[in-house]
């Protein structure tokens, strides 16, 4: 009785612990329930599809590798300050970690990750032009290799 009573306090203690942890996913939620006019999800069997039936180059195909899922967001609004309240908290607090922006004429590009765990990450791209603005949230399988990444993104 005694054991059934402890197990009970500390899943009181941790439950609401395990649940508080922000996410990127939490982030893009959060805009897409205020701002979002158009939403594309590609989910994991769709890649894997992709992987088994494409042809592409085998650099390409690495990257590919290493998505779980992607959701695409597509907005004519400008992004506002206070549309990222918790990407801006959870950077600040250490949770996420900003790894580059790019200014580019109109046009700003700015990737967040979030590592979730050893074999879990995420990451979060916003780019911000004159015309639309676009959230890309990928879901990866370990950590993403950046240089793989970018040279995919540097090819058109």
């Amino acid at each position: 009785m005694k054991r059934i009573v402890a197990v009970i306090i500390i899943l009181m203690f941790a439950t609401p612990a395990l649940f508080a942890q922000e996410t990127l996913r939490e982030v893009v939620r959060e805009y897409q329930d205020n701002n979002s006019e158009f939403t594309f999800v590609i989910p994991s069997f769709m890649i894997k599809m992709g992987l088994a039936f494409g042809e592409m180059e085998e650099e390409d195909r690495e990257i590919l590798e290493m998505l779980d899922d992607m959701k695409i967001i597509i907005c004519q609004n400008d992004f506002q300050k206070n549309d990222f309240a918790l990407l801006d908290k959870g950077i600040k607090s250490g949770k996420f970690t900003e790894v580059m922006t790019v200014n580019n004429n109109h046009e700003k590009v700015r990737m967040v990750v979030n590592k979730k765990s050893e074999r879990k990450s995420e990451m979060l791209m916003l780019v911000q032009s004159d015309d639309e603005n676009v959230l890309m949230l990928f879901n990866f399988h370990g950590d993403a290799d950046f240089k793989k990444f970018l040279s995919l993104a540097s090819k058109n």
